[in-house]
């Protein structure tokens, strides 16, 4: 079952979800809107293959440049980034969460795989992002994604990952 932007409110104002820093004019209709964070991490070009199972004996910055936002990032055809959200964001124990991007940005032809944010993950979310066809510029503060929510049915697990409380972009671990 989505929930209701009453329903998020609810959850808001209970201290059950909790975003920061909050603001009600980013509570949608069935969700909220979540904008652009300090910084963006671009993908680089590294010919050199990479083991997930083995990201500890790699030095990942070799295939990730972190820049500041500030005045706006340009984003190149077919370049693809990590952005940070500006919202730190807790959920409880029952609610997950399904990012998307704002259609505007979808228009422009900037796309992101589906992101789901589990049961009581906590931290500011970390998007991948591609470029489209021509160059689009991000700035900080931006409404850029739109969170759904959703109630978990039976037991829940909350989220225990490495990923837990994570400020800024956070590379792979």
């Amino acid at each position: 079952m989505m929930l209701s932007g009453k329903e998020i409110l609810k959850l808001v104002s209970e201290g059950k979800l909790r975003i920061e820093p909050f603001a009600e004019e980013i509570v949608r209709e069935n969700g909220v809107d979540l904008r652009i964070g300090d910084e963006i991490a671009i993908l680089l070009n590294n010919p050199e293959p990479i083991d997930p199972e083995h990201l500890e004996e790699v030095d990942i910055r070799e295939y990730y440049k972190i820049v500041k936002v500030d005045e706006g990032v340009v984003i190149q055809p077919y370049m693809k980034i990590l952005v940070s959200t500006f919202e730190y964001i807790k959920m409880p124990a029952d609610v997950a969460g399904l990012v998307e991007l704002r259609s505007t940005f979808a228009r422009l032809g900037l796309s992101i795989p589906p992101t789901v944010v589990d049961a009581g993950f906590e931290g500011q979310i970390t998007l991948e992002v591609h470029g489209g066809a021509f160059p689009v510029i991000l700035r900080r503060g931006v409404r850029f994604a739109h969170i759904v929510f959703f109630k978990v049915e039976g037991e829940p697990v909350p989220y225990k990952g490495k990923y837990q409380g994570q400020r800024g972009v956070t590379l792979p671990k």
